[in-house]
């Protein structure tokens, strides 16, 4: 992307089927949709390591770009 993002996340009501489509293919990560611990989709909040990691965004034990593993 020319601004530089990576990646997105969609937090639950915040998009449509179109939005959740062009995150997933206009970015390296777009999180959103069915799926995380909260049963009304993922939530940064609630899912947030295992949403990045689900996504690919984990690195050496420590989720990319927070530090310690924490959002």
């Amino acid at each position: 992307m020319e601004a530089g993002v990576r990646a997105v996340w969609l937090q639950p009501g915040s998009f449509d089927d179109e939005g959740l489509e062009f995150a997933r293919r206009e970015f390296e990560a777009g999180i959103g949709g069915d799926g995380g611990r909260g049963g009304e989709g993922w939530c940064v909040l609630v899912d947030g390591d295992s949403g990045l990691r689900a996504a690919g965004r984990e690195r050496g034990g420590e989720v990319a770009g927070q530090g310690e593993g924490k959002l």
